[in-house]
């Protein structure tokens, strides 16, 4: 008895686990519920911005590194060893009694040479803020992608939601014509109601079931694209809430691609100032130390340490106006971007206030919804009773459930496209 006990409790035991388990899995299937920002984010993290934007600010930080590192000093191991095939020759008569010195053909040379900049005209200075700014227009253009990114998954996100309550309605008057047509049914058997009648309902019916099925494949389309954007799956059952937009006038100056202009201008700038600087002198010191055979001494065919310590001084008085055209043609390519930045800011805002006008007309046309609605639901039950009555003929009731349908499509349609409306505006502030 003791042991059928266990046994019965292990067997329960199982059974639970095993219901549990279905439970929690056929729980995370149906019950999978994301948002426009889970959307968002998982595209950026498929994208890799954050990876991408870390790489730019390490090259950024590398770079002006490097850049701050011209006017230390150098030091370069510098060997050579040389064969000639003659050199120099002094003819002295034999009589005078002087013994001629004799030049080594071949020169062996071991030195560290050292080179230390004392003035350049603040090249260095330059060359990192010219690092710095072409890294900031490489991030400012990560943004502009991001951005963009952005705008075609809010796309494909809200066209999803539009779609299923499309077909959600479709649906309902699915439904509709099919409960009327089993209730003629039972009029026809009576003899008091035309077969025809139930026959146009059954096939407004079965139109219906085509346009939904049209809609299941492009919302299909729509969340295969989606789901690949975003590298999540996204099933038939999974639910995609409509968010809550708030809406702020802060204009478009956060625009990443005004910034990226901006950051453009500054980089030209800096070469402007980068070819300015390089007219300027050059003041330097310079030395070498090792060893050499011969040494200085040419005359004295033996290994001998060698040092020397100089100063260099180096300034170009003329280059023609080389450096002067440099900075002219960079004016002008900054110029060509101010006209750039103008026309980008005044279509944003011409966007930016088209936007706001079609925030306004969702606004108003769902005040009038709803009351079209509860219009249209009144007329489609006056006419079913007169249809049961034998009054209003299939036709009629069918053209009302149509009426009905668009009124409550027009409703999730304005819904809809006025969060659409309301976050497309806050894509443009560069929110």
């Amino acid at each position: 008895m003791k042991r059928e006990l266990n046994t019965t409790l292990t067997m329960q035991v199982i059974q639970n686990t095993l219901f549990a388990g279905l439970m929690l899995g056929y729980g995370a299937v149906v019950a999978q519920t994301v948002t426009l920002d889970s959307c968002i984010a998982w595209a950026y993290q498929v994208q890799k911005f954050a990876a991408n934007r870390q790489l730019i600010r390490q090259g950024q930080v590398l770079a002006m590194d490097n850049s701050g590192k011209m006017n230390l000093p150098s030091l370069v191991l510098d060997g050579t060893a040389t064969y000639q095939n003659e050199n120099i020759t002094i003819s002295v008569p034999p009589a005078t009694g002087f013994e001629i010195p004799e030049v080594p053909l071949n020169f062996n040379r071991l030195l560290v040479n050292f080179n230390q900049t004392i003035y350049n005209g603040r090249l260095a200075t330059h060359k990192k803020l010219i690092d710095s700014l072409a890294y900031d227009s490489k991030a400012y253009q990560l943004e502009v992608d991001k951005i963009k990114l952005k705008a075609k998954i809010t796309s494909l996100y809200s066209s999803v939601i539009l779609l299923r309550e499309q077909q959600q309605i479709i649906s309902k008057q699915m439904a509709t014509l099919e409960a009327k047509a089993r209730q003629l049914q039972g009029a026809i058997d009576a003899g008091v109601a035309y077969k025809s009648d139930m026959l146009n309902l059954r096939a407004e019916a079965l139109n219906l079931q085509q346009n939904r099925t049209d809609l299941e494949y492009l919302e299909r389309s729509l969340r295969q694209q989606l789901a690949a954007l975003t590298a999540h799956e996204l099933s038939p059952a999974t639910t995609f809430v409509l968010p809550e937009v708030a809406v702020t006038y802060t204009g478009v100056a956060a625009r990443p691609e005004l910034k990226l202009i901006n950051s453009q201008q500054r980089l030209l700038m800096a070469r402007v100032s980068l070819s300015a600087a390089s007219r300027q002198p050059y003041v330097g010191v310079f030395g070498s130390v090792g060893v050499g055979y011969p040494g200085y001494d040419i005359f004295t065919p033996s290994v001998r340490p060698m040092a020397l310590v100089g100063l260099k001084v180096k300034w170009q008085l003329i280059d023609w106006q080389k450096s002067r055209n440099e900075r002219q043609l960079l004016q002008w390519d900054r110029d060509i971007l101010t006209y750039q930045y103008d026309r980008t800011k005044l279509q944003l805002e011409a966007e930016l206030i088209k936007q706001q006008q079609e925030i306004a007309k969702f606004e108003e046309l769902i005040t009038r919804d709803k009351e079209i609605l509860q219009l249209r639901q009144e007329v489609t039950r006056e006419v079913s009773a007169r249809l049961s009555g034998g009054t209003a003929t299939a036709t009629d009731f069918i053209i009302q459930v149509n009426n009905e349908a668009v009124a409550e499509i027009n409703r999730s349609i304005h819904l809809i496209k006025l969060t659409l409306a309301k976050i497309n505006y806050t894509i443009l502030q560069g929110d």
